[in-house]
């Protein structure tokens, strides 16, 4: 790590949160994952960080692309209407962790319960992966807001001792 990047979390330097909208497709997800990957750089962690970083924010994006049924919405030729046209990625950089919150801008698609994205489906293993690079998960379903993931990372410097 470089003096620049620990004296700015030292010292209590807090940048503003980057946000980036993106179209529901699982072609935008790389995007994702390049953005993470910069601002992992630009605030200088370690790699090991950078790459959790990068496969945790495309598990979550992951997440969102599967309809309640367990099929992507990808695999259908009709139009997604229950689906999400976009997701809303933030990433709040914080000095001791990242806060990285996934959602549906326009509130309408809700990850059902069992999904490609649950460990225990058959199917995937999103939350599992998500859940063992993430020190906190948390998935909020409602009906004005519907799906919010949230994970907060804690950096090597700052990890309790049984991390």
């Amino acid at each position: 790590m470089t003096s620049d990047g620990q004296d700015k979390r030292q010292q209590g330097h807090e940048s503003e949160p980057i946000s980036l909208v993106i179209p529901c497709r699982a072609e935008y997800i790389g995007l994702c994952r390049l953005v993470a990957g910069v601002v992992g750089a630009r605030e200088s962690l370690d790699e090991e960080d950078i790459a959790d970083l990068k496969l945790v924010v495309t598990e979550a994006c992951t997440c969102f692309l599967w309809g309640p049924d367990g099929a992507s919405f990808a695999d259908s030729d009709e139009q997604r209407p229950q689906g999400p046209a976009a997701l809303r990625i933030e990433f709040n950089v914080m000095p001791e962790a990242w806060e990285i919150t996934i959602s549906d801008p326009q509130n309408r698609h809700q990850i059902p319960g069992v999904s490609k994205c649950a460990g225990g489906s058959g199917g995937g293993l999103g939350l599992t992966i998500i859940q063992a690079l993430a020190d906190t998960v948390e998935h909020t379903l409602s009906e004005t807001e519907g799906s919010v993931i949230r994970l907060v990372k804690k950096l090597s410097g700052e990890r309790p001792a049984s991390a």
